[in-house]
């Protein structure tokens, strides 16, 4: 070998090799299907984001903890749960066998990976409020908790893989990201209530107010990609997506009644 061959086979050996990976859910145009159902659900959304304990923490008027205490103690089941919905969503995947099928199984991998802690969060935060763990793994899910809960196991686990993502990823989450944003600043407040509220009970409010703001976006984009426009498939993640929210505020609000 020359040694013009040598140096050419030494600088084509440096050249890095490029790793594959599924592109990104970047955010793009709104097909008119979707953008219809985001219409059609807009006051089903608002409702789920603002009920009354919401509301009236975000604006500071600081509701009994009481509520508080059985709306955590309830949706425990919720939180706890959610990493198997998203496996069940996971299930459904493959890897290239068709448009954007990787990218929501790396999406869905991630997630899952973020969510690993959520519970353990959770019941700190629970505890700060001065319910212990042991209390919490005991309660009995209210008829309309148990409901939401039924919805989106069997959502994610019978219906398409875009009526889980929009039934869980795109409704639960996205509302969450939303109240939390507003909530989490006035809710230090309940320290004058006997809260304790240092950084490891405040670490569930802040993460979901940090970053549900983008897995809701990016849950649109799976919708884009796994639903199929020219069939009934556009209605049926409609109906998952709207039965989401509606469960949600009502077990919300079954929490609050005195």
């Amino acid at each position: 070998m020359s040694s013009s061959e040598q140096e050419v086979r030494s600088l084509t050996s440096r050249v890095p090799v490029r790793r594959y990976g599924p592109p990104p859910l970047s955010p793009s145009a709104h097909p008119r299907w979707l953008e219809s159902m985001l219409e059609s659900t807009r006051r089903d959304w608002d409702a789920a984001c603002w009920p009354p304990l919401f509301r009236d923490t975000a604006e500071g008027r600081r509701p009994p903890l009481v509520y508080w205490r059985r709306v955590l103690s309830q949706f425990f089941l919720i939180v706890e749960s959610f990493p198997k919905y998203m496996a069940l969503s996971l299930a459904k995947t493959t890897y290239g066998r068709a448009e954007g099928d990787a990218s929501i199984r790396r999406w869905l991998l991630q997630n899952l990976a973020v969510e690993a802690r959520h519970a353990e969060w959770f019941i700190d935060w629970v505890r700060a409020l001065g319910l212990e763990p042991e209390a919490l793994f005991h309660v009995r899910p209210l008829p309309e908790l148990q409901a939401l809960h039924a919805h989106l196991r069997d959502t994610c686990a019978r219906g398409t893989l875009a009526e889980g993502i929009a039934a869980s990823n795109w409704a639960i989450e996205g509302i969450t990201g939303v109240w939390t944003r507003d909530v989490v600043e006035p809710f230090r407040a309940y320290a004058a209530d006997g809260a304790r509220i240092d950084a490891s009970a405040m670490m569930w409010l802040k993460a979901h107010a940090r970053y549900d703001d983008l897995h809701p976006v990016e849950a649109l984009e799976i919708l884009k990609l796994c639903t199929d426009p020219t069939g009934d498939e556009p209605a049926r993640v409609l109906d998952a997506t709207r039965k989401s929210l509606r469960l949600y505020t009502s077990a919300i609000r079954a929490c609050c009644v005195d």
